[in-house]
């Protein structure tokens, strides 16, 4: 039978301290929620007018693809960097936006999220 060092059981022990209870997020997925609710947020007042948020419902704007389809055209990274430095991305008849840099970052991790595989 093999022992586990002594130093070994007191890893296991702090590790298991510092865990989440069962069922509920760790703090990096908690903080990912935020961001993701923070990024809905910011598709609800600057997108939904054209765009679809979600499977339930079509786009307003039938030119205008779902938000799910959104990183399958362009990069993430640029996607953020074009609304922060408030050039149009998309169309002629998309507004232009300057975002704040984690308003940015929030969307692009709502994109991440509803991301149509």
């Amino acid at each position: 039978m093999k022992t586990i060092p002594l130093a070994g059981l007191a890893f296991l022990a702090l590790a298991a301290c510092n865990a989440p209870p069962p069922g509920q997020p760790s703090a990096a997925s908690a903080e990912d929620a935020s961001l993701i609710a923070d990024g809905r947020t910011v598709a609800e007042a600057n997108c939904a007018r054209c765009h679809a948020l979600d499977d339930q419902t079509a786009s307003p704007n039938a030119a205008a693809p779902p938000m799910k389809e959104l990183l399958g055209r362009y990069d993430a990274d640029m996607l953020a960097n074009d609304l922060i430095e408030g050039i149009r991305v998309g169309h002629d008849d998309m507004p232009e936006f300057d975002l704040p840099v984690a308003a940015a970052d929030a969307l692009v991790a709502y994109l991440t999220s509803i991301r149509e595989r």
